[in-house]
C-alpha cells in the first residue's frame, strides 16, 4: 500500500505539472521603436500589483490597415493591463498575452514594446475581438510616454498620453487609463 500511495502522489503530481504548464500562455513582446530613458528621478506613484484600463481614440495616420484610411478614427477596446514596478522599471502585461516595458521618471511613464490594439466594430458598434477589427502594434519614439495624475477631488488617477503605434498602418492612440478598484 505505501508503494501504491507514493506512485499515485508521483503521478497526480507529474499530472498536476503538465496540466500547469499547458495552461501557460506564452507572452509576447512586439519591439517598436519606443526607448526607455536614463532616470535618476523617484518614481511619481507606485503601480506595482495594479490594474489599470484604457480607453481611447485611435486616428489612422497611414494607408495599409483594412478598411481603414488615413484620419479615419476608431474608438478602442478597453484592456486590462497588469503593473508590476521595481525601482522605476515597470513590466506591463497586456490583456494576458503581450508585455510591455516601461520607465516611470517623476509622473512621465516611457513605454517600449507593444500589443493587440482591438477598435470598436463599426456595423455592429461594439467590441466584438474579431481579427478584423485589430492589429497588433508597436509603440513608436515618436509617441511613447504617458502623463501619471494623482486623484483629486473631482478627478480619479489616471494616464494619460498619445501614443504613436505601428501595426499594418500607422495610428495614434489618444488614451486615458484609470486603475481598476482593488478589492
Amino acid at each position: 500500500r505505501t508503494w501504491y500511495r507514493s506512485v499515485m502522489r508521483w503521478v497526480a503530481y507529474v499530472c498536476i505539472v503538465v496540466a500547469l504548464g499547458a495552461c501557460k500562455e506564452d507572452v509576447y513582446f512586439i519591439p517598436g521603436t519606443g526607448t526607455l530613458p536614463d532616470c535618476n528621478e523617484p518614481a511619481a506613484t507606485d503601480l506595482d500589483g495594479s490594474v489599470w484600463f484604457d480607453q481611447g481614440l485611435v486616428t489612422i495616420g497611414s494607408a495599409g490597415c483594412q478598411d481603414a484610411t488615413s484620419g479615419d478614427a476608431f474608438m478602442a477596446c478597453a484592456l486590462d493591463w497588469a503593473f508590476t514596478q521595481e525601482g522605476n522599471d515597470v513590466t506591463i502585461i497586456v490583456d494576458e498575452e503581450y508585455q510591455i516595458e516601461g520607465r516611470l521618471c517623476g509622473d512621465q511613464l516611457y513605454l517600449r514594446g507593444g500589443w493587440w490594439l482591438p477598435v470598436v466594430d463599426e456595423d455592429l458598434n461594439y467590441c466584438t475581438y474579431d481579427d478584423d477589427s485589430a492589429d497588433e502594434v508597436g509603440i513608436s519614439a515618436s509617441g511613447n510616454v504617458l502623463t501619471y495624475a494623482a486623484a483629486t477631488g473631482e478627478t480619479p488617477e489616471q494616464m494619460t498620453g498619445t501614443l504613436a503605434v505601428q501595426g499594418s498602418c500607422s495610428a495614434e492612440y489618444e488614451v486615458t487609463f484609470q486603475r481598476a478598484p482593488s478589492f
